[in-house]
């Protein structure tokens, strides 16, 4: 009975080993998945940031965006506008020079020429001797 004793105790400390490595492993891989949940929550933590970011960025960029291709059509639009009144004024330009070197102009300036042209000057020095004396008299 002592020897089938022995053995049974034998082989309950075997058993018993054996369950205690089994439990030394489980907790190890409990562990094990703990720090790699944490991990995969720190990560998923950070992608949730990263995706909020690149959200406000987005939106940030599309206003921009907007906004640049609104100014880009006043901008053209002015340019339009500056390039038709540039030509008219040409035109204008072009049409006064004409009108002043066709011939009836020609004319006009050559008979009108002597209307234009100082005969005679007078200067009156009394006047500005009389001023003379007055700031003197100022003074």
């Amino acid at each position: 009975a002592n020897a089938e004793e022995a053995d049974s105790q034998k082989a309950f400390e075997e058993l018993m080993a054996t369950k205690q490595k089994e439990l030394e492993t489980l907790q190890a891989t409990l562990e094990q998945q703990k720090a790699d949940d944490a991990s995969k929550l720190k990560k998923l933590a950070e992608s949730e940031e990263l995706q909020d970011n690149t959200k406000t960025q987005l939106e940030a960029d599309e206003k921009f965006f907007a906004e640049t291709k609104d100014g880009c059509k006043v901008k053209a639009t002015e340019w339009n506008d500056r390039s038709r009144l540039r030509t008219m004024e040409l035109q204008g330009v072009s049409k006064a020079v004409e009108i002043l070197t066709n011939e009836d102009a020609q004319k006009i300036f050559q008979a009108s020429t002597s209307t234009f042209v100082q005969l005679s000057a007078i200067t009156h020095r009394a006047s500005s001797q009389r001023r003379n004396s007055v700031y003197q008299k100022l003074a």
